[in-house]
């Protein structure tokens, strides 16, 4: 499945609800569930996202066949709900594929609502630093 096929996934399933408010605070609550966790290793300074108010982590872990499994975690409860379902959307994806497919889910599902200027800059810098890595895993693979 496409990271653009599992973002409309998301959209349907948490669309269901109707009231933005309530559907952020499930986002918050349940999204994280199930999610992989960064190894003690990958918690550097060299993955730490930069601009957040709160500690976020990013790892981006090559798998076979050229996709890429997606690892985020973060201090703050609401950007660990976002972050879990920006590894859901990427998550399988080819290094490629993540450069081309947008974060719309977070317009979509009215997440942006709800976030304070400094959360929603610490999610662009968060999708800055996913595309950096997905572009040098294509630079490296040649």
């Amino acid at each position: 499945m496409s990271a653009s096929a599992r973002q409309d996934l998301l959209v349907e399933e948490y669309g269901l609800i109707d009231d933005p408010r309530e559907r952020f605070q499930i986002i918050v609550e349940t999204a994280g569930g199930g999610a992989a966790t960064l190894l003690e290793t990958e918690r550097t300074e060299e993955n730490l996202v930069p601009g957040c108010v709160s500690k976020v982590w990013l790892a981006v872990r090559p798998q076979a066949g050229g996709s890429v499994e997606v690892v985020i975690e973060s201090e703050s409860p609401a950007l660990a709900g976002v972050a879990a379902l920006f590894c859901r959307v990427y998550s399988g994806s080819s290094p490629a594929e993540i450069v081309s497919t947008a974060p719309d889910f977070i317009e979509r599902l009215g997440i942006d609502r709800f976030l304070t200027p400094t959360r929603a800059r610490g999610l662009k810098r968060l999708r800055e630093m996913l595309v950096e890595r997905a572009r040098a895993l294509e630079d490296a693979a040649g």
